[in-house]
């Protein structure tokens, strides 16, 4: 009898441990604001690619869909994919992709941050659908990248995805 309630009490151990040591979201969305807002400080990575006149940063790992077009850029990597729009019309001083976020009243919006420099305006989002799916958005000036993904990636995916916006010129 005492075996049995010793086997309960450190499998009750053990899963409590697990569930208290686990981050959450807003932990993995705090550290991708701040991975994020070092990207957009950091010196712009330099432009590798060329797609119908719109030069920009691809990551290493990163592929970029034939269908793409110098506003519409979906890169792939692994089973991800990230969406590229680039609107020529706007400088990059714009916050026309930040406004478009808040005027969406249903967006959950785990986290953001607006940044600046200069003449130059970006920020980052992460923001959790209904269907769990966690969507991150990082954007300056007139080029926006958004993605789905889960907690484990968010921190990663946003630092990169600040890199190549912020490389567009």
């Amino acid at each position: 009898m005492f075996q049995t309630w010793k086997y309960i009490f450190l499998v009750s151990v053990v899963v409590f441990l697990l569930t208290a040591c686990g981050k959450s979201l807003e932990d993995y969305a705090s550290e991708g604001i701040k991975a994020a807002r070092e990207a957009f400080h950091a010196d712009n990575k330099e432009q590798t690619e060329e797609i119908d006149g719109t030069k920009l940063y691809k990551p290493v790992g990163f592929t970029i869909s034939d269908d793409s077009d110098a506003q519409n850029i979906v890169f792939n990597k692994g089973k991800e994919t990230f969406i590229l729009f680039v609107n020529p019309n706007e400088t990059k001083e714009s916050d026309l992709f930040y406004e478009l976020l808040h005027a969406n009243e249903e967006a959950n919006i785990v986290a953001e941050e607006k940044f600046s420099d200069g003449d130059t305006f970006g920020f980052a989002a992460i923001v959790n659908h209904e269907d769990g799916t966690i969507e991150l958005i990082a954007s300056v000036g007139g080029a926006k990248m958004s993605t789905l993904t889960n907690e484990k990636n968010v921190v990663r995916n946003l630092e990169t995805m600040m890199q190549i916006v912020r490389s567009i010129h």
